[in-house]
């Protein structure tokens, strides 16, 4: 069952056991009950604890960019962390005893059928940006804290040594990380380097217009035509878009889950399923390349995917899958893990214990104590009020 289907019906059966205590307190207390009439309410709350709560699931927090000042992303709003905050988020989990663990452990324990800590927890990162290896990597170590860091092949940047770390004071945050630096954090028992597609591209799925490209706008909609770049992992220098000021941005979608849309028509079947095979093929050989291992660990960019697109990941080799929609129980496929994105300014322009309180309601929630879900609502309409979301596809 879908999480949210799942959540929405525990707090139905939370509110109406409450209303049930209440109409059963009223009752007895219109007989003289005294006292005892609230023994009814007691024990409605208390079964509405137990709605709320629904052990056995397992966190996977996702980040992507770590950094003091990501302004180079268009969508930094929604995808970077300050580092201040990322490590508050590690000191919550150190401090609150949770395990993190690593994919391997994670499935090692499924497969065995061994009973994982309860407070279990895994934590990604999307995208290869340098600022993983400048900032969250070390707070990473200084934790002891495993974690899985995707990379989109064709964003591994050609420069060959490795850059600064936060302790070294980097003089720029800005791009991706390099060969030299993925192999190195693979060679790092607490990190996996794993794989987020070749090109991160969007597609065209239908005539309608959603927006016209201009001076303004265009960053934003770069996923569009990054396949017209010749070094992706260098298209924020760019200087204007690879289509002319003008030009229409049609309704678009991840190019790996949907078959795309021009004036010819729509993609076959046929065609887009080849397209797709031959894009993770290139994908998964090219980081093979680079870290010298097999690869079968795949993240869907913007954890968008479809059973078809699935179907051929496996059959191309990619065991392990993301875009999950459940909450990585017991008895859910241990080789398909759902996600929970964590941003920064969670509710909006505040304090660090704010950023706290909302991190520790969102691992809550994905842990299956939902009863921290109108803590994780009013943080996101806050957010929503100072923060609209940006035009553009995110990242």
């Amino acid at each position: 069952m879908d999480r949210q289907i799942h959540r929405q019906r525990a707090w139905k059966r939370a509110g109406l056991a409450l209303l049930v205590g209440m109409a059963l307190a009223a009752a007895m207390a219109s007989f003289g009950a005294g006292w005892f009439a609230m023994l009814p309410l007691v024990a409605m709350v208390w079964g509405a604890g137990i709605a709320l709560h629904r052990a056995g699931a397992v966190p996977v927090i996702v980040y992507h960019s770590i950094s003091p000042d990501a302004g180079w992303l268009p969508w930094s709003q929604n995808t970077s962390v300050r580092p201040e905050v990322f490590e508050r988020h590690m000191t919550v989990l150190a401090r609150m005893g949770w395990t993190v663990l690593s994919r391997e452990a994670f499935q090692g324990a499924r497969a065995r059928g061994l009973r994982l800590p309860a407070k279990s927890v895994m934590i990604h990162f999307d995208d290869g940006y340098l600022d993983n290896w400048v900032a969250a990597v070390p707070i990473l170590r200084k934790y002891g804290a495993p974690a899985t860091i995707f990379v989109s092949s064709d964003f591994i940047d050609a420069s060959q040594s490795r850059r600064p770390t936060i302790d070294e004071t980097p003089t720029d945050w800005r791009g991706y990380m390099n060969a030299a630096e993925l192999r190195a954090l693979d060679a790092d028992p607490l990190i996996e380097i794993a794989c987020h597609g070749a090109d991160h591209a969007r597609v065209a799925v239908s005539s309608d217009i959603v927006d016209t490209l201009s001076e303004a706008n265009w960053r934003q909609h770069a996923p569009l035509f990054w396949n017209n770049s010749e070094d992706k992992s260098r298209w924020f220098e760019a200087t204007e878009p690879a289509l002319p000021y003008g030009n229409l941005v049609r309704q678009n979608d991840s190019a790996l889950t949907s078959p795309s849309w021009t004036e010819a028509g729509i993609e076959t079947k046929a065609v887009f399923e080849a397209r797709v095979r031959a894009s993770l093929i290139r994908a998964r050989h090219l980081l093979k390349d680079v870290l010298g291992r097999d690869i079968d660990f795949l993240c869907w960019p913007y954890d968008r995917v479809t059973n078809a697109s699935a179907l051929i990941a496996r059959e191309v080799g990619f065991e392990t899958l993301t875009g999950g929609r459940g909450e990585n129980r017991e008895g859910e496929d241990p080789c398909l893990l759902s996600r929970t994105h964590i941003n920064d300014f969670a509710a909006g322009p505040g304090s660090l214990w704010v950023e706290e309180l909302v991190f520790r309601a969102k691992l809550g929630v994905a842990a299956g104590h939902y009863w921290w879900m109108p803590v994780t609502a009013l943080a996101r309409r806050r957010r929503a009020r100072f923060l609209p979301s940006p035009k553009g596809p995110g990242a």
